[in-house]
């Protein structure tokens, strides 16, 4: 059955059904990036079963029709049809996102390796990269709202993804505890060192918790790939968030809620005559996860062209 259907692998339907099938998640990722975090009247977060779909403002159940994921956003125009309430632009954007990680993650896993895999293999791998992908993008809009990273994703996606390295033939059986290690006591080494230093929290566990997901999956190469690339993403962003604020003679901080939680990387650098300039905080965690999903798709050229130790 299988065989029959790979020579479709590398045709325009395979992709166009793999990224419908990433403009789904997207929509179910963005319910999990809604209801996950701790409010005060939902201290563990709420169920993303129940309720149903329903507008925030009037309560409105949410016609089936008016939830296909990237294009009823569209046709509505943002907006409720009962009540007119606008609907963030940001559900629009995950559902785009997770479409084309799908997208990119197939390429990656099914059509790149094509005479080097058999076919069921590379099905299951882009299981894999198409599940981490969407764990990275919950986690990052999370920790984008709320500066939280939550057990609830990372503990579970760590036993997850330590079983599913077991599908690639040249993992041992210790690269994913090694990697999970690293991810975990790497962070708490440097945040330790950095409030002993500045008395003020730097990277945080929540970071901790994510390279250790990382790092179960991808190693202790991934570890060190993330936390470089994304240290150097945060520095682009965060030096272009001071220009802005600069500029504007704002601060520059989000428009998301603050959160409570650890991982948040204070910018470097900032006008002595503006304060509040020295106080403003990005999350790390998603500078984290675009470098791991980098180094998800990219760590075949990257083995090949840097030789990496350990490999």
């Amino acid at each position: 059955m299988l065989s029959e259907l790979e020579p479709l692998a590398t045709s325009w339907a395979a992709y166009a059904f793999v990224v419908a099938l990433g403009l789904l998640w997207g929509s179910f990722a963005n319910v999990c990036i809604y209801r996950w975090p701790p409010t005060d009247a939902f201290p563990n977060g709420r169920s993303v079963v129940t309720p149903g779909s329903h507008c925030f403002a009037c309560g409105t159940p949410i016609r089936w029709y008016d939830n296909v994921p990237l294009f009823a956003w569209l046709w509505l125009r943002g907006k409720c049809r009962s009540c007119h309430a606008p609907f963030s632009s940001r559900y629009l954007v995950v559902e785009a996102a997770t479409g084309a990680l799908f997208g990119v993650a197939w390429w990656a896993a099914v059509v790149a390796p094509l005479l080097f895999e058999p076919f069921d293999q590379r099905l299951l791998h882009f299981a894999v990269y198409a599940t981490f992908c969407l764990a990275m993008i919950v986690i990052t809009f999370i920790d984008l709202d709320h500066k939280l990273i939550l057990n609830k994703i990372t503990i579970p996606s760590i036993v997850i993804f330590y079983a599913a390295s077991f599908l690639w033939p040249e993992r041992r059986w210790y690269d994913g505890v090694v990697g999970a290690a690293v991810g975990y006591g790497l962070p708490w080494a440097i945040g330790e060192i950095y409030y002993r230093i500045t008395h003020r929290e730097g990277l945080g566990l929540g970071d901790g918790m994510l390279l250790a997901l990382i790092g179960a999956l991808l190693g202790w190469r991934g570890v060190l790939v993330a936390l470089f690339g994304g240290s150097m993403i945060g520095s682009v962003i965060g030096i272009s968030a001071l220009v802005v604020a600069r500029v504007t003679g704002s601060a520059g901080e989000p428009e998301a809620e603050p959160g409570a939680g650890a991982g948040a990387e204070p910018v470097p650098g900032a006008e002595e005559d503006n304060p509040s300039l020295l106080r403003t905080e990005l999350p790390f965690g998603p500078f984290l996860a675009m470098a791991a999903v980098f180094y998800l798709f990219a760590e075949p050229w990257i083995q090949l062209h840097f030789h990496l130790p350990g490999g």
